[in-house]
């Protein structure tokens, strides 16, 4: 189950690339470098031997690709000198098949639409995170792509949760940038975000809904029932 997994978050960063016209496409790897933005700025889909990660390292100390890099584990950078682990994060899988369809709440939950609300999911994104998601990467992708869904969820007028669903080209359902401001945690709110789009993924006629988990995450979408399988790696390339 890792390839289509892998393939959905590939996919979506390609997607968002080509709306914001900054994808590099070789025959070495994938790029995305927005500017303005953090995210999801990277270098991904190359083959993982010396001789190519020996070459994009060089084209990144040229200014040509970004400075971080997603791979999947096992890999060679681990002990590598010349790039630092960031995070690692594991290929996680549910069967929708198996998930009920039932009513979704959207007095919290909202489909993110307009350009305020874009710089809201931004703003929330960017504290979530702690890094910065620039507003004109999202407005671009609500108001271009029929491929992804944005959403916030929000308390009081204030905006303390995000989340996105990514439909690929096998209409499996990636679930992309689930988080919760640091004034909203310890509510449930990105469990109530991850269901939300679960049932989003089932209306949409997916059958598999896919995601990546920090190890903190995991146990979480497995209570959901989510199964986990590989991992990937994303490592900062040493200057």
């Amino acid at each position: 189950m890792d390839e289509p997994i892998v393939k959905n978050l590939y996919e979506f960063w390609t997607h968002i690339g080509q709306l914001t016209h900054t994808l590099k496409k070789t025959t070495l790897c994938s790029a995305v470098s927005v500017p303005h933005s953090d995210w999801p700025n990277r270098i991904f889909d190359f083959e993982a031997s010396k001789l190519v990660i020996d070459e994009i390292r060089q084209l990144s100390h040229a200014g040509e690709l970004p400075g971080i890099i997603t791979i999947q584990k096992p890999n060679i950078l681990n002990d590598n000198p010349n790039f630092d682990f960031l995070s690692g994060q594991r290929n996680m899988a549910i069967d929708l098949r198996s998930l009920e369809a039932k009513p979704t709440d959207t007095t919290t939950i909202r489909q993110v639409k307009t350009d305020a609300e874009s710089i809201a999911f931004a703003k929330t994104a960017s504290e979530s995170f702690r890094y910065h998601v620039g507003d004109h990467v999202i407005s671009t992708i609500v108001s271009q792509s029929e491929q992804i869904r944005v959403f916030i969820y929000t308390e009081e007028n204030e905006s303390i949760g995000c989340g996105i669903v990514f439909f690929d080209s096998d209409n499996n359902a990636g679930l992309h940038m689930i988080g919760t401001t640091p004034n909203g945690r310890g509510k449930g709110i990105a469990t109530t975000m991850t269901r939300y789009l679960l049932q989003e993924a089932k209306a949409n006629g997916s059958i598999y809904c896919v995601l990546h988990a920090s190890l903190m995450g995991e146990p979480i979408y497995k209570k959901l029932g989510f199964t986990a399988y590989g991992e990937i790696e994303t490592y900062r390339i040493r200057k």
